[in-house]
């Protein structure tokens, strides 16, 4: 009966520690992306906490551990945020995510491992080690449970440290009666010892709380939040499909007095979490051809040109003469803020959107001038099951034009750069359309190769271009990290491209600069697949691509770090 009871106790142990640590494992790595990023944040995670299996192999069970994990539970909010923040300002992708995993959820973890009573150092690491591998699956699926995506980290860590004080206050022990001589009444104050623990731990801490709660703004942010030393307003915050999508706007210093000028202001920006999708330019930095009135967002506020000017790039779709067809439908596949689906708009080309996230969505319709579409033009799911949908369903007339825009946080969703996808999306568009595909990446890489290669197997004719500012010498070909647009077509003629004329440019300055100097942009497709072998096709079966690209996540987490301070990853 006693290793019935022993062995019940064990497993409710184990069961309520595995609970909270997949918790904290989950809110952890939430409120840390969108600092990091995934790819740096996920790097060496499941090795540090692994690593804290080890520590009951020194550290056995004491009730002392309770104390200890309380205190370093309340802690965690504050420093989650903090020693994430302090260490992304080193620029080390690798570095600074792993000291903020042992200076934070390390020590959490190696005290709640300590919790589960075993006399046998083995059998605890054992334990131990299960213990943290069960909690990092465990936490995956937290992921899928909507509600505790916009919980703030403050209430489970509030949770956690007053469960552990208050099992610290339970299991105080008795007192050891002395040796029976004489009747000796007993102390008073011993009675109300736990009451008094109980009230003064936890009257403390949740006096000390309001110190000690996570500095994230809430999710989904109430009110625009304006930070008070430095010139940025948030607009929207809120934990999505994705993961968080901000929308923020940089506001002029106070000596600016309007006009072009270099420095970094005057924008409003949307990013998931530590990736921009994009932004546009306002206020004094809104500038039209001819002084034509420039466009607005849904609350009249007038907007200037595409920050990035890849979305632009997109538009050479219109410029393609070799098919003998004139565009008049679009289906654009990863929304970001809206600029190709806006430009062609503009053209009279009607737009279909596949989204995944209707955070985004919902986001450029508010904040970037996106007109909203009915439910017959606008999918917010997965591309993949879009275009296995829509190729099922001959009667859908086919696209003139389809822009597929799908890169994110460093990565790609490598599922839809497979022939497979390809040739379902190839059912969905004109046999003299055009297919546009947007990749950052670097001219000579195995990256480049397999999208080239399954590219041009797919489609027949393919070309590329960049939006790069400068003339890119053979030397960055294997170094420099650059938007790359490719055009690919299934009709029998090569690809050409008519020169833009006025019309094209819609009143900006950003179209004609990139439009006007088209054939300047090329990018020698020989470069990008090398050698032609099968061995580079992308496949469902053969897909090496998403593995390439983690490694591309730390050098895209530095590249957002010189695009924007550090105060704009610091605020969300």
């Amino acid at each position: 009966m006693i290793n019935v009871s022993m062995s019940v106790s064990l497993i409710s142990h184990v069961a309520a520690s595995l609970l909270a640590l997949s918790v904290v494992l989950f809110i952890y790595r939430r409120d840390i992306t969108p600092i990091y990023g995934s790819a740096p944040t996920t790097y060496a995670l499941n090795s540090v906490v692994l690593s804290a299996s080890l520590v009951p192999a020194v550290l056995p069970y004491s009730r002392r551990n309770l104390l200890a994990a309380a205190f370093v539970a309340s802690l965690a909010p504050l420093l989650t945020y903090w020693v994430a923040a302090w260490t992304a300002r080193w620029d080390m992708p690798i570095v600074g995510p792993l000291v903020t995993h042992l200076g934070t959820i390390w020590p959490l973890t190696a005290l709640l491992v300590s919790l589960v009573p075993q006399n046998s150092a083995v059998v605890r690491v054992l334990l131990g080690l299960g213990f943290c591998a069960g909690a990092i699956v465990l936490s995956g699926v937290w992921e899928r449970v909507e509600w505790l995506w916009n919980l703030s980290a403050t209430y489970p860590f509030t949770g956690l440290t007053l469960a552990l004080i208050n099992i610290w206050v339970v299991s105080y022990p008795k007192p050891t009666p002395a040796p029976k001589k004489k009747k000796v009444p007993p102390p008073k104050t011993r009675p109300y010892r736990k009451l008094g623990f109980f009230l003064a731990l936890n009257g403390g801490y949740l006096f000390a709380l309001r110190f000690l709660a996570s500095p994230i703004l809430p999710h989904p942010l109430p009110t625009p939040y304006h930070h008070p030393t430095f010139p940025l307003i948030v607009h929207s915050s809120v934990q999505s499909l994705t993961g968080l999508i901000v929308v923020g706007e940089a506001l002029p210093p106070p000596t600016y007095r309007g006009g072009p000028d270099a420095d970094m202001h005057s924008f409003r920006y949307m990013r998931a979490d530590h990736s921009l999708l994009g932004g546009v330019w306002v206020g004094g930095k809104v500038a039209t051809l001819d002084d034509v009135p420039p466009q607005v967002d849904s609350f009249g506020t007038p907007l200037g040109d595409s920050i990035y000017s890849t979305f632009v790039l997109h538009e050479a779709a219109r410029l393609v003469n070799s098919t003998g067809r004139i565009p008049e439908r679009a289906v654009i596949i990863g929304l970001g803020v809206g600029i190709s689906p806006i430009g062609f708009g503009r053209h009279g080309i009607e737009t279909t959107l596949v989204e995944i996230d209707p955070a985004v969505y919902e986001a450029a319709t508010l904040y970037f001038g996106l007109p909203e579409h009915d439910q017959e033009r606008l999918f917010l799911e997965d591309a993949r099951q879009w275009a296995a949908k829509r190729r099922a369903n001959e009667a859908d007339p086919p696209f003139d034009i389809i822009v597929h825009d799908c890169f994110s946080g460093g990565g790609v969703p490598e599922h839809i750069f497979t022939i497979e996808f390809w040739e379902d999306l190839k059912a969905s568009l004109h046999p003299q359309g055009v297919l546009v595909v947007n990749f950052a990446g670097s001219i000579v890489s195995d990256s480049s190769r397999m999208i080239s290669q399954t590219l041009l197997k797919s489609f027949g004719h393919c070309r590329a271009f960049t939006d790069a500012q400068h003339t890119i010498t053979e030397a960055e070909y294997e170094t420099e990290l650059l938007n790359l647009v490719f055009f690919c077509t299934p009709h029998d003629a090569p690809l050409t491209f008519r020169k833009a004329r006025r019309a094209d440019y819609l009143d900006s300055y950003l179209r004609r600069g990139i439009l006007s100097t088209l054939p300047e942009r090329e990018v020698r497709f020989d470069l990008l697949t090398g050698e032609l072998d099968d061995r580079f096709i992308i496949t469902d079966e053969h897909n090496l691509l998403g593995k390439l690209q983690d490694n591309l996540g730390h050098h895209h987490w530095q590249l957002m770090r010189q695009v924007l301070t550090d105060v704009f990853w610091e605020t969300f």
